[in-house]
């Protein structure tokens, strides 16, 4: 298993003890400056093709390219994505995210909702931020409550 990650506060000594952990990056007081996707066309890479699966927190340029060396050679890889999300429970929308689903259409997804964990290689990553021209409906379950405006939750609102 393969993590990458935008921040671990302190934690890189725990995460270097681990087995299977190549590398660990910081970027602050202590650390050195390196980014992690400069990892990724090394030695992270050739771990990622011996793993099982890839994890990855961070941002969203990171998880891109996690996810582009993860596909490459051929390995799962899961992204948490730090989409802004507003409200939490998918009432904004600010947190959608263009996401190919099973039947090969992309759907904007809410990251709040769906989320926040994503299989790396559905994520359309160079659409995030913009409406796809090609995005698909959303799926009933998807779809928000007609009636926003008055009932939230379950609640009826006056």
């Amino acid at each position: 298993t393969v993590f990458a990650g935008g921040c671990f506060w302190c934690t890189e000594a725990d995460f270097d003890k681990l087995e299977g952990v190549v590398d660990t990056v910081t970027g602050y007081i202590g650390g050195d400056a390196r980014l992690v996707t400069d990892l990724l066309g090394g030695s992270a890479s050739a771990a990622m093709a011996e793993a099982s699966a890839v994890y990855a927190c961070g941002p969203m340029a990171m998880l891109a390219a996690t996810a582009d060396v993860a596909a490459r050679v051929g390995v799962d890889c899961w992204c948490s994505v730090e989409e802004s999300m507003a409200c939490g429970i998918g009432v904004c929308m600010t947190c959608v995210l263009p996401v190919i689903d099973a039947d090969g259409a992309t759907r904007m997804l809410r990251s709040c909702v769906a989320g926040p964990t994503f299989d790396g290689a559905a994520v359309r990553w160079a659409d995030v931020g913009r409406i796809p021209q090609d995005c698909g409906e959303p799926r009933p379950e998807e779809a928000l409550m007609a009636d926003l405006s008055t009932r939230v939750g379950g609640l009826e609102l006056p």
